[in-house]
């Protein structure tokens, strides 16, 4: 074991090499969802979209799922211990002020929320993969229960939110 040392100075540096695929993949998917509009094109998608989309991150999660393990359950004392809420912080203040940009470049949009609700619509999305990861639940189980939990996102959403869209 003396001699991972000469490749990585400490335990910290190897955990991060090791789930740099993930880290590096969350951060396109950051990049994606920053861009301009996007929060305004988001309030307009249909439902299926909506599962394309979670379907995306499922497979995903799934995919990497030893690595999810180990950011989420086994990061004790390293600088990714706090990651889910990293995570969060960071969406949460894309996703407000995305949602301010878009309020101010639409005076007649009568929806409102606070950057609280947004960060709890946020953090219950989350948590479903934090959960999958968790409770260890296969992918074909998440899958049984994918309709209902988007038809709640989804339509309690647009009922919220983007109430004066439709």
């Amino acid at each position: 074991t003396s001699n991972i040392y000469n490749y990585f100075e400490n335990k910290e540096h190897l955990l991060v090499e090791i789930l740099n695929p993930i880290l590096a993949g969350l951060e396109k998917a950051f990049v994606f969802i920053s861009q301009p509009n996007y929060f305004e094109k988001r309030l307009n998608d249909s439902y299926e979209t909506w599962k394309e989309r979670f379907n995306i991150a499922l497979d995903y999660v799934d995919k990497n799922r030893d690595d999810f393990t180990l950011l989420l359950l086994k990061s004790q004392g390293s600088t990714l211990e706090d990651f889910p809420e990293k995570i969060l912080n960071r969406l949460t203040a894309l996703n407000f002020e995305q949602y301010k940009q878009f309020k101010q470049g639409n005076p007649n949009y009568k929806g409102e929320a606070s950057e609280f609700v947004v960060r709890n619509i946020l953090s219950f999305f989350l948590n479903i993969f934090v959960q999958m990861i968790r409770q260890n639940i296969p992918k074909s189980e998440m899958l049984l229960y994918e309709d209902s939990m988007l038809k709640f996102i989804h339509y309690g959403y647009k009922g919220s939110i983007a109430s004066d869209l439709n």
